[in-house]
């Protein structure tokens, strides 16, 4: 390995030995902080004159040793370059003949090695090498000192190596060789970022070299001991590991004390160390802490308070051992706390410690996870809320703890939340209203519905964030909330007292209203405020859902499907698996809206991926729900098949995800030919949703199913009076389920009037944007007009179905008109006032609710839109596509 920026040191040595035999003493020390390669350079020069002829006597001196007197020099004499017959004389000297009882050479002893090194010099130069010669013995100093003064026109050189920052070294170093002539100091400094990209390259290749160089000088300051590490690291393990941490250690060590105490204390107060702090930890004088302060900055490993790297400070910390790690976090834990640290820096050691009975502990643990759930570390909450349990002093705080730490839990995996329902609870304190009433959503989600029904209604009347669980509840068991409730969808203790809504639940009742009854007028205003007002989290997820249940159970599926993305997206950046399988689990049903059963089958499949049967609880019939019904729809019935194989929990059919499951169920059987049992499964979701005041054709057209079934068996009769009975519904039904009632009532009625209400139900299947409904519709469209007579109209309904068929299947958006795909329209191409008429019928509003909210009558709305179909080339359906 070649030396690394070290061209002008090599030169001055060049300078000073040049290994002419005219060349008389010389005495030069190599100075720098530790691991700055002065014994690498040492070893290239000494090395280099011995090639040149030299007779090179080394010894390296160290801590251990240097009360060991005579220790450097024994291991001069013993150089292998020495015959051994001059070996054996010249140790003779160091018998106990040859030095008193402390260790010091006798006059004559000192006169005898003399002799002997000069005889050396004259028939070759003599290089005495010394490596860490502050550590050397005073006794072998004694002899040095005494030799190069005695033989200064011999052909004798010697070589030091010293740490320039030590300050204990033996006083001959520091003041009775300084004052010798020949004295030459070199001066080593850490590698430049262009010295550490060249040792880089040494050892690999130029790309990677120069990619690694602003990281490894950040973790190494420019130390070769450390850069050598890390290369050996970077080939076995591709970062910092073993290899690093030793020579971290290393470097340390080779410091006196306290450097390794304060680096170790440095590195775990991290941006808190400042000299008092430091000594009140380790308990020295600020002055001790002061001097090993300067130190590690002068060796630049010390910046601004803080250890170089981050890689560098774990391994500080990583080199103690475990019982005096943890014992140094429980006093920093304990510092920190009595000086008002955020709770997040105190929990974080406290956590390291293990163990600590402090008070104040389970307060700060609760208060860091608080902070570190908002910022999303989900695991390291859960961390502090666990070692806040354990630590647990009353009922109050055990139930307020096992609360927030369920909540935690459940975004990462509901399972993980299980064995906290069996804990026993105590209501939260009248004193403490902030409490949140958790483990009642948990067990709601877990199909325990009784119990946690109960527990809301022994919630305290001050206790905040009521609706959370009542949203929960409604939105997963609407009949069973419906029973507790009344008539109203008012809790009591909001009726009885009502607190404080919390922001993030402004318009929670209008939505739960919704979900038990549909028939809010303002659920679909407040659904798009809950939207549009808060970011995802804890506390907005349960309004979040239930405002997306609002939109789509309106036919309101592109609005609906936009803020799905947008939640699924957020789910994965904050961390909780469980939110985003719930929100992935929604946009399939969505998709399915759409008419995108591929779509709908790829996401309800990665949302049965992302949670486990156990951790999907009772809410499992929606993305079980959409996968079956879309893998049906794609006529992949092995499939759909094997999906309801799965077993599933009962309370599932309690919840309004069971419905979804009882109508998909009935879906396979139709396609199978199953119809007795496809009617037992339309008539038990039919039964559920009128028990329960919610039959509502948009949120489940159970109706149309059971009518499916009778037509397939000859009941003509019965099926249109199924289809007359959801017509009548009170509930207006919108453009999806209206096309696909007209669609099955043609089915129903006799030819002459099958045409007219198929055009009708294309009509109204294209404007709600459903491609898979609009495909079914079209194509019975093409049989009923080649029934009439018309063969090449027909012809063209068969392809254009066979287009759509294509498409949906697929997975892509639905053609325009030419069958190409729409191509990209400049903003300029459209008017303002046509931009945001398109931009609103894309979103799915109809043309009167465009009028109201542009203040402009209908008939301006039908010319705009007329407009942009010629400018764009599309149909409405198309819209979404074109504008997104």
């Amino acid at each position: 390995m070649n030396l690394v920026e070290r061209t002008d040191e090599l030169a001055a040595l060049h300078g000073v030995f040049d290994c002419s035999p005219y060349v008389r003493g010389r005495l030069v020390v190599l100075s720098g902080a530790v691991a700055t390669g002065k014994t690498a350079l040492l070893r290239a020069w000494t090395d280099r004159l011995s090639r040149g002829g030299a007779l090179v006597l080394t010894a390296t001196a160290c801590r251990a040793e240097r009360a060991l007197a005579l220790g450097v020099l024994e291991q001069l004499l013993r150089s292998p370059g020495l015959p051994a017959p001059t070996t054996a004389r010249t140790l003779a000297w160091l018998d106990g003949a040859g030095a008193d009882s402390g260790g010091t050479l006798t006059a004559p002893a000192l006169r005898g090695l003399c002799e002997e090194l000069r005889a050396m010099a004259a028939v070759r130069p003599v290089v005495i090498a010394v490596d860490d010669a502050h550590h050397a013995d005073t006794a072998s100093l004694h002899f040095l000192l005494y030799l190069v003064r005695r033989l200064r026109s011999a052909r004798l050189q010697v070589i030091f190596t010293e740490h320039a920052q030590w300050k204990v070294a033996n006083a001959l170093l520091g003041s009775e060789f300084l004052r010798e002539p020949s004295l030459r100091r070199i001066r080593l400094e850490p590698l430049s970022k262009a010295g550490v990209e060249a040792l880089l390259a040494q050892h690999l290749d130029e790309r990677t070299a120069q990619d690694l160089t602003p990281a490894v000088h950040g973790m190494t300051a420019g130390y070769p001991l450390l850069v050598q590490a890390l290369i050996e690291d970077h080939r076995a393990t591709g970062g910092p590991g073993e290899a690093y941490g030793r020579a971290v250690l290393s470097f340390l060590y080779r410091h006196e004390e306290p450097f390794t105490q304060v680096a170790r204390a440095v590195a775990m107060l991290r941006g808190h160390a400042g000299p008092m702090l430091v000594g009140r930890l380790l308990d020295l004088d600020v002055a001790s802490v002061g001097r090993a302060v300067h130190q590690l900055t002068v060796a630049e490993v010390l910046h601004d308070g803080r250890l170089c790297h981050p890689a560098f400070e774990a391994a500080v910390l990583d080199g103690m051992p475990t019982d005096e790690r943890r014992a140094l976090h429980r006093r920093v834990a304990a510092l920190l706390y009595e000086e008002g640290a955020p709770a997040t820096e105190v929990a974080a050691h406290l956590a390291a410690a293990d163990r600590s009975d402090a008070p104040w502990a389970v307060p700060v643990f609760q208060e860091a996870a608080r902070l570190v759930l908002d910022d999303d570390q989900v695991e390291t909450g859960i961390g502090y809320l666990r070692a806040a349990h354990r630590r647990c002093r009353s009922p109050e705080q055990r139930a307020a703890v096992v609360g927030a730490l369920a909540d935690a839990e459940w975004r990462l995996d509901p399972a993980k939340v299980l064995r906290h329902l069996s804990e026993p609870a105590t209501p939260d304190s009248p004193d403490s209203p902030d409490s949140p009433p958790s483990l009642p959503t948990h067990l709601l989600w877990h199909g325990r519905v009784d119990e946690g029904l109960d527990a809301i209604g022994a919630a305290p009347v001050n206790t905040a964030d009521l609706d959370t669980p009542w949203l929960w509840g409604a939105f997963l068991y609407p009949g069973h909330v419906k029973e507790r409730l009344g008539a109203g969808a008012v809790p009591p203790q909001r009726a009885a007292a009502p607190p404080a809504l919390t922001p993030e639940l402004q318009g929670a009742g209008t939505l739960l209203n919704d979900l038990l009854h549909g028939d809010e007028h303002d659920a679909t205003e407040a659904a798009e405020r809950a939207l549009n007002r808060y970011r995802l989290g804890p506390r907005t997820v349960a309004v979040q859902s239930a405002a997306l249940a609002a939109l789509t159970y309106r036919d309101r599926p592109y609005r609906a499907a936009a803020w799905c993305e947008g939640f699924v997206a957020q789910a994965r950046e904050r961390n909780s698996p469980t939110w985003q399988a719930l929100f992935t689990a929604w946009r399939a049903l969505i998709h399915l809206r759409q008419g995108d059963p591929a779509a709908a089958a790829r996401r309800a499949q990665t949302a049965l991926d992302l949670l486990g049967p156990k951790s999907w609880g009772a809410a499992v019939g929606l993305p079980l729900a959409v996968a079956v019904q879309a893998e049906t729809a794609l006529g992949d019935v092995d499939r759909a098949a094997a999906l309801l194989e799965r077993p599933v929990p009962q309370a599932m059919f309690q919840t309004r995800t069971g419905l979804h499951y009882l109508a998909a169920r009935g879906r396979y059987h139709l396609a199978t030919g199953c119809y007795y049992a496809a009617l037992s499964d339309f008539y038990a979701c039919g039964k559920r949703m009128s028990g329960w005041g919610v039959d509502l054709p948009a949120l489940e057209p159970w109706r149309l199913g059971a009518a499916e079934a009778h037509l397939a068996l000859g009941d003509a009769l019965m099926a249109r009076q199924l289809i007359g009975e959801q017509l009548a519904l009170p509930t207006p039904a919108r453009g999806r389920t209206r096309g696909m009632t007209l669609r099955l009532l043609a089915a129903a009625s006799p030819a002459p009037r099958r045409t007219e209400l198929l055009a009708e139900a294309v009509a109204a299947l294209h404007d709600s944007g459903d491609a898979y409904e609009l495909a079914r519709a079209v194509a019975d469209q093409s049989a009923a007009v080649r029934a009439a007579g018309d063969p090449e109209r027909a012809r063209h309904l068969d392809r254009k179905a066979q287009l759509l068929a294509r498409r949906w299947t697929s997975g892509t958006p639905l053609p325009t008109p030419a069958d190409t795909p729409p191509e990209d329209v400049p903003e300029t191409q459209l008017t303002s006032a046509e931009r945001r008429v398109a931009e609103l019928a894309a979103d799915g509003y109809t043309n009167r609710e465009i009028s109201r909210k542009l203040y402009v009558t209908i008939s301006t709305v039908e010319q705009h839109l007329t407009r942009i179909y010629r400018k764009l080339n599309v149909k409405r359906l198309d819209l979404q596509v074109v504008l997104r």
